[in-house]
């Protein structure tokens, strides 16, 4: 029987180390929701021969025993890359060659090093229709069935649009909208259901007051535009500030 085509092709970006069974776990979650695939990519760093390379071999049965186990469980067929090489090359040369809908990776404590934080920014830098899902290692999140949904900013394209109406299937809950404005009078009317706006004026300090609420209204999952940092007045890279701060996982748009 011929497989149904499915709408979405999901990558997920592994660094083998202990948070990446939850990075998977949480992949598979999104696929079921809205109707994805998943391939797996691992990159290990150097130029060695993989045949003869121990270290190869013992990596691809690693990643094989965590994807045939989490696919079964989960009813869901996974493929896998295995490279050899610079990190960022391959990630580079794999985003533009195969263009996934969604890339899904984690996100490691600052205390732990700055290489993958580093390589976090690289993926958002170099996506241009790839939406990027950022996962923190405390991150108690395992489901996106009837998902609390937050929205940052107030830049929508109509691909952004279609991905948060999937992500919102079969729920009535609202979307939670945070913004950082000083224009009171300003008033959007979203696309979908139901919207609670929460603007913060600008100041030093409206970052924290947004992350606060963020946590206090339970918002589960955050979708952040890319270009809608543009417009503010920080002097680091406002997507830099959300994904430091907020404390659930991110969704950067690409638009």
């Amino acid at each position: 029987m011929e497989a149904t085509q499915k709408k979405y092709r999901i990558a997920v970006l592994l660094d083998m180390s202990k948070s990446s069974a939850f990075v998977l776990t949480s992949a598979l979650e999104l696929a079921k929701q809205m109707d994805g695939t998943i391939e797996v990519v691992h990159v290990k760093p150097g130029r060695a021969i993989r045949q003869a390379n121990p270290n190869f071999e013992s990596t691809k049965a690693e990643i094989q025993e965590m994807i045939n186990q989490m696919g079964e469980e989960r009813q869901l067929p996974i493929t896998y890359k295995l490279e050899y090489g610079h990190v960022k090359h391959r990630i580079r040369d794999y985003l533009a060659l195969q263009k996934p809908d969604i890339l899904v990776l984690g996100k490691r404590r600052p205390r732990m090093g700055l290489f993958f934080e580093s390589i976090t920014d690289f993926v958002i830098n170099q996506t241009r229709n790839t939406n990027v899902l950022i996962l923190g290692e405390d991150d108690k999140f395992h489901t996106f069935k009837d998902i609390n949904l937050g929205f940052f900013g107030t830049e929508l394209e109509e691909s952004d649009l279609e991905v948060i109406k999937d992500l919102q299937r079969d729920s009535e809950k609202p979307v939670r909208h945070f913004d950082i404005s000083d224009d009171a009078s300003q008033k959007r009317i979203f696309p979908w259901n139901k919207t609670v706006s929460y603007k913060f004026g600008k100041s030093t300090n409206a970052m924290d007051g947004l992350v606060n609420y963020v946590s206090r209204t339970h918002t589960q999952l955050l979708c952040v535009p890319k270009k809608s940092g543009k417009r503010f007045w920080f002097k680091a890279n406002p997507i830099k500030a959300v994904i430091r701060k907020i404390k659930v996982p991110l969704l950067i748009l690409p638009k």
